[in-house]
């Protein structure tokens, strides 16, 4: 099939793999012990707390900056998401950790669903009128709940190896002190990994390879390449995702387009329960700033709430 009449064809069918991997989402929100969900008061760019934390690690220092909302009522907890950045942002442990917050303009991400309802130039104008009044609706009907979103610098170099020795770093110093110095709920049902393009690859390989750390996992834009030396992507999810929330998120203008879809498509073949989204736009910072940043806030704060995805 030729590469136009492939797209056009998954586009067509786009609904149809959306409907088939949340069904595993919505059976999370009747779970027993789902987590409770009260919605954050409206807020500003400004009404984020901004933590810049550096941990010396055998690897190097390790530089991550921790957005935290505010106003937030005494007592209430939060879901943690762990949020990675792309290869431009690899040039120095600042612009990493400041990537989401400084190139890609989370804050004002976070500030619109806080405050909605959403519009069109919140998206950089890369969103089609039916997905955007289905967000407005989806945020009508629920209120944005709200994420303490941790932002942690990427090394150039990762990748194979350097994967394990990552996950490790969060699992034995970022998240204790996360759980010791911010609002977070703590357990892995309640906390969630994505990035976007190195980030989104980078998510999904120690997702993956981490269920007792993360209970959703997500993928901005992933650079998914063959890479014999690792194995595919899809083989690790099919073996290691354990019936956890799973999205995959794309662009039409994506460079990793056919690669994402065709993940999609055979983790479909194989019955692992996802959910594909394909967006409009480019593989660029105006992307990130528009429908990655504000996309991936919102399906964590439903998917790590036992809730459905939009």
């Amino acid at each position: 099939m030729a590469l136009v009449d492939r797209r056009q064809a998954i586009l067509g069918g786009a609904g149809a793999l959306v409907a088939f991997g949340l069904g595993a989402i919505a059976a999370r929100s009747r779970r027993k012990g789902a987590t409770p969900f009260t919605p954050l008061p409206p807020g500003g760019p400004r009404d984020l707390e901004v933590l810049d934390w550096t941990f010396p690690t055998p690897d190097g220092e390790r530089r991550v900056v921790v957005l935290v909302p505010r106003p937030l009522p005494a007592g209430q907890k939060l879901p943690l998401l762990v949020a990675l950045h792309g290869r431009g942002e690899t040039a120095s442990p600042r612009a990493g950790a400041y990537g989401w917050l400084e190139s890609y303009r989370l804050d004002r991400s976070y500030a619109a669903l806080r405050s909605p309802p959403l519009t069109a130039e919140l998206f950089e104008g890369f969103v089609r009128q039916d997905r955007l009044a289905r967000l407005n609706a989806d945020l009508t009907a629920r209120a944005f709940g709200g994420l303490v979103v941790a932002c942690p610098a990427l090394p150039p170099e990762i990748g194979g190896g350097m994967y394990d020795r990552y996950a490790s770093f969060l699992a034995d110093a970022l998240l204790p002190r996360l759980r010791k110095e911010t609002p977070i709920l703590g357990t892995k049902e309640s906390t969630g990994i994505d990035g976007v393009s190195l980030g989104g690859i980078s998510a999904l390989r120690m997702g993956i390879s981490r269920p007792d750390l993360f209970g959703a996992i997500g993928a901005l834009q992933p650079a998914i390449i063959e890479d014999p030396a690792e194995g595919h992507v899809v083989d690790a999810i099919v073996k290691g995702l354990g019936g956890r929330p799973l999205r995959l998120v794309t662009s039409d203008e994506d460079v990793y387009y056919p690669a994402v879809t065709k993940a999609s498509a055979r983790l479909t073949e194989l019955g692992v329960s996802h959910q594909l989204l394909v967006t409009m736009g480019p593989h660029d910072y105006v992307w990130n700033r528009g429908p990655g940043g504000i996309e991936m806030l919102l399906y964590h704060d439903r998917a790590l709430r036992g809730l459905p995805a939009v």
